[in-house]
C-alpha cells in the first residue's frame, strides 16, 4: 500500500507554502495567469515537493478546463487520499473508476476504503467484493488480503455502532487542540499533559522557510474544563530543525524518551529515538538509542510495558520489516539505560496492514494498540490485548464509540484506569481542510456503571443510624413508565448496593411497616467520576396524631344540646372535615329514671339532635349513624348503696362519639374521654332546690 502515514506526525501532509504576514498593500493572487498546460506542470512540481494543498488546487483549475482527462482525476483521488478528506477523494475516485476501471485497478480498493472512512459500509462492502474479482498483473500489488479484512469490518460495524462501549468520547477544547496536528497523549499526575504538537495557523512547506515550523513537545495543566500554562519544553529535547514527539517520561519524569524526525522527505520521515535526562533544571544533550533505531528506516512511539515474565520493556513502531508496513516491536529495558534485542512483538498484534501507538495499560494489565490490518469501523481502529509478547490473548475491536469511521489512535489512559485520551480526525476536530484532515486530542472517560451505597435512616438522628428491615426497591424510569429492578432488605445495619447506569434515571422506595413511605428520584450525571455513590435515604416514622373526643351531657328529661357542649360538638366537626372518608357513630343514652321505652325515645332524640348541629355544620348525612341505647349501658351506677345516686344519673344522660376511619392503619390515635358533666346538667331529683 502507498503509504501516507508519517511515523511522528500521525497522519498531517505539510502543503501549503509558508507565508510572511502580508502588508495590507500586498495583491495575492490564488493562481498565476498562465495556461492549463503550465497549471498541471506546477501541480505536478508541487506533488512531488509534498506540497499536497497547493497541488490540489492547481489541479482542480485543470480539471475545470479538461474534465476529462483521467490523469488529473486519478491525482485528485491520490492527492485528497494523502490529505484525509475522505468525501473529496471518494468522488475523485468513483470518477475516475466509472471512466476507466481498468487503469489504476487497486483504486476500486482505495474508493471502497473511502467509503468506509465516510460511513458508507454497504456501499464499501459492495467495493471490496467488485476489487476481489478485479485481475491484477503479476507486478502489480495486491491489496485483497485487506480487502476480505475490510469486508469483514463493514460486516461488524452495525453490531459495534448498534452496541456501543460504555465510554465517552468529547473534543477537548482549547490550547492543546490546534489547527494541524496535535498528538501523543500522556496523563501526567496533578491533571497535566504531556502532549506534541504542530502549532501552526496555516499548512506550510518547511523547505520553502526558514521559521520554525517543526512539531514540538508541550505540557499543559487542566484546570476544571479548560487548559493552562501550555508550556513549550526547553531545546533540548525540542529541536529548531526537527520534528520532535512522542515524549516517554520515566515514573520519576527524570528521564524523556522521545522521537525525532529528519524533514529530508515530506510524506515520508525517517525517525529516531532519543533520550535525554533531567540534569537539575536543564534537561542533558539527547542520546540516540542506536540499538533500536534502524539506518534506514522509522523508529517512533515509544511504550513502556512488561514480557510474560514480568520484565520491563519498551514497546515502538519501526518499519524496519516485519509482517507489514508499520510494526509494534518491544526490547527488554536493562540496568544502566542499556536495551536487549528487538523482537517483533507477534502476528497476533502485528498485521499486514500498520500498526500504531501502542500503550500498556498497567492498572489492567492490557495492551493497546491502533490498526489498520485488523477488522475496524474506519481507518485505524483503537484494539485491545491481554497478555504480553509471546502469549497473547485476541486483540478485539474497541468499538464505537473510541473508533470511529475515520483514524482512531494513541489511546491511553490514567493511573486509574478510567479517564484518558486519544488522538482522531473524526469530524469534530480543528481544520485547515475538509472535515478530517487534522488530528486532535479527544478525552475518553470509561463510563462503568456507577454503583449505589445506601442506608435509611431516620430524619430525626443527627447520627444518621441505619434503619434496619427497611424494603429498598428499585425502579428504572423512562418517562411515565417504572421498570422495576429489584428489592433488597436492610439488615445488621449494612447498607444495600445497586449498579447504576450513567445517564439514566431511577426511583427507589423504602418501605417499613411502621414508618411513611420514604421515595427519593436518583440520576447519574454522565461525567460522574466517583465509582461508588454513598447516599443517606431519610424515612419517618408514623407517628399517630392523638384526637381527644369527649361525651356531651344533657339536662334532666331534655334532649336539646346546651350550648357549651356545642363546642365540644364542632371538635368532632374538625375531626370528620379533615377526614373525609371518616364515618361516626353517635350512641345516645339516659338514667334510669322513666320506663325503657321512653328512656328508649329519649335516647334517640339525644343522638339525632348531635347528628342534626354536625349536618347542619355540613357533614353529609350518609356519613353519621345515631343510635339510641336507653339506660342499658350507664356510665355509672344510677343508685349508690340502694339509694338514688342524682351524680351517677347525671354521667348517664349523656351522648358518645365512636370515629370509624376508612384506613384504621393511617387513622390517628382516638382518645375517648367521658369527662364529668358540668353543672349546667346537673338537673332533676336530687338536684332541686
Amino acid at each position: 500500500m502507498k503509504k501516507i502515514i508519517i511515523a511522528l506526525l500521525p497522519f498531517i501532509v505539510l502543503t501549503a507554502k509558508a507565508q510572511e504576514e502580508e502588508k495590507p498593500s500586498q495583491k495575492v493572487e490564488k493562481f498565476p495567469k498562465v495556461s492549463v498546460r503550465k497549471k498541471k506542470k506546477i501541480a505536478e512540481t508541487l506533488v512531488k515537493q509534498g506540497s499536497y494543498y497547493n497541488a490540489s488546487e492547481y489541479y482542480e483549475d485543470v480539471l475545470k478546463a479538461k474534465p476529462d482527462n483521467i490523469k488529473v482525476i486519478h491525482q485528485l483521488a491520490e492527492i485528497n487520499r494523502s490529505l484525509r478528506d475522505y468525501k473529496l477523494a471518494e468522488k475523485y475516485y468513483a470518477l475516475e473508476i466509472e471512466k476507466d476501471k481498468d487503469k489504476w485497478p487497486n483504486d476500486m480498493f482505495f474508493l471502497g476504503q473511502m467509503q468506509k472512512m465516510n460511513g458508507k459500509y454497504d456501499d464499501a462492502k459492495k467495493t471490496f467484493q467488485d476489487y476481489l474479482k478485479v485481475k491484477l498483473d503479476k507486478d502489480e500489488k495486491s491489496y485483497k488480503s485487506l480487502a476480505k479484512t475490510e469486508i469483514i469490518g463493514c460486516d461488524s460495524s452495525a453490531a459495534w455502532l448498534n452496541n456501543p462501549y460504555k465510554i465517552k468520547v468529547e473534543h477537548e477544547e482549547g490550547i492543546i487542540n490546534n489547527v494541524l496536528t496535535d498528538f501523543a497523549p500522556k496523563p501526567l499526575s496533578g491533571g497535566r499533559l504531556l502532549y506534541s504538537s504542530l502549532k501552526s495557523d496555516t499548512a506550510i512547506n518547511v523547505t520553502k522557510s526558514d521559521h520554525d515550523y517543526y512539531a514540538k513537545l508541550f505540557m499543559a495543566t487542566r484546570d476544571g474544563k479548560n487548559w493552562k500554562d501550555d508550556t513549550k519544553f526547553a531545546y533540548p529535547p525540542n529541536d529548531s530543525k526537527t520534528h520532535v514527539g512522542n515524549g516517554l517520561l520515566s515514573a520519576d519524569e527524570n528521564t524523556l524518551i522521545y522521537t525525532k524526525c529528519d524533514q529530508t522527505e515530506l510524506v515520508r520521515m525517517r525517525c529516531k529515538l532519543f533520550r535525554v535526562t533531567k540534569q537539575g533544571s536543564e534537561w542533558s544533550n539527547p542520546e540516540e538509542l542506536k540499538t533500536l533505531n534502524t539506518p534506514t528506516g522509522t523508529t517512533t512511539q515509544p511504550a513502556f510495558g512488561v514480557d510474560k515474565d514480568g520484565k520491563d520493556i519498551l514497546y515502538f513502531v519501526s518499519d524496519r520489516g516485519g509482517k507489514g508496513g508499520l510494526d509494534i516491536f518491544y526490547a527488554e529495558v536493562q540496568d544502566g539505560g542499556k536495551f536487549g534485542p528487538v523482537k517483533n512483538a507477534g502476528s497476533e498484534i502485528n498485521t499486514s496492514g500498520d500498526e500504531f501507538s501502542p500503550y500498556f495499560d498497567k492498572t489492567s494489565k492490557a495492551f493497546y494498540f491502533s490498526s489498520n490490518g485488523h477488522p475496524g469501523l474506519g481507518g485505524l481502529d483503537v484494539f485491545r490485548a491481554n497478555g504480553a509478547p509471546e502469549s497473547w490473548g485476541i486483540a478485539y475491536n474497541m468499538g464505537a464509540p473510541v473508533n470511529s469511521s475515520c483514524d482512531d489512535i494513541y489511546f491511553i489512559l490514567d493511573d486509574k484506569g478510567k479517564r484518558g485520551y486519544e488522538v482522531s480526525n473524526r469530524p469534530g476536530t480543528k481544520t485547515i481542510r475538509g472535515e478530517t484532515c487534522c488530528d486532535d486530542i479527544w478525552s475518553v472517560a470509561v463510563k462503568e456503571e456507577v454503583v449505589l451505597k445506601g442506608i435509611f435512616a431516620l430524619r430525626s438522628d443527627p447520627s444518621q443510624t441505619p434503619v434496619n428491615g427497611v424494603e429498598a426497591s428499585l425502579y428504572k424510569v423512562d418517562g411515565k413508565n417504572f421498570d422495576f429492578i429489584g428489592t433488597q432488605v436492610t439488615a445488621n445495619s449494612s447498607p444495600f448496593y445497586y449498579n447504576l447506569k450513567r445517564g439514566d434515571k431511577f426511583k427507589i422506595n423504602g418501605n417499613k411497616e411502621g414508618y411513611w413511605p420514604a421515595v427519593e428520584n436518583i440520576s447519574v450525571n454522565e461525567n460522574e467520576e466517583r465509582d461508588t455513590i454513598y447516599q443517606v435515604f431519610f424515612i419517618d416514622k408514623i407517628e399517630k396524631k392523638k384526637v381527644k373526643i369527649e361525651n356531651i351531657y344533657f339536662e334532666f328529661d331534655k334532649s336539646l344540646v346546651i350550648d357549651y357542649y356545642k363546642f365540644k360538638l364542632d371538635s368532632v366537626f374538625g375531626v370528620m372535615m379533615q377526614n373525609p372518608g371518616y364515618s361516626l357513630e353517635i350512641q345516645g343514652h339516659t338514667d334510669s329514671k322513666g320506663s325503657d321505652a321512653y328512656n328508649d325515645k329519649l335516647s334517640q332524640n339525644r343522638a339525632n339532635e348531635a347528628k342534626a348541629y354536625l349536618v347542619g355544620k355540613g357533614i353529609t348525612t350518609e356519613r353519621i349513624v345515631a343510635k339510641g341505647y336507653g339506660e342499658k349501658v350507664p356510665l355509672a351506677p344510677n343508685e349508690k348503696d340502694g339509694k338514688d345516686d342524682p351524680e351517677g344519673r347525671a354521667r348517664n344522660r349523656r351522648v358518645e362519639f365512636k370515629i370509624l376511619p376508612d384506613k384504621p392503619e393511617e387513622a390517628p390515635e382516638i382518645q375517648y374521654d367521658p369527662t364529668e358533666p358540668v353543672p349546667q346538667t346537673k338537673t332533676g331529683p336530687g338536684f332541686d332546690k
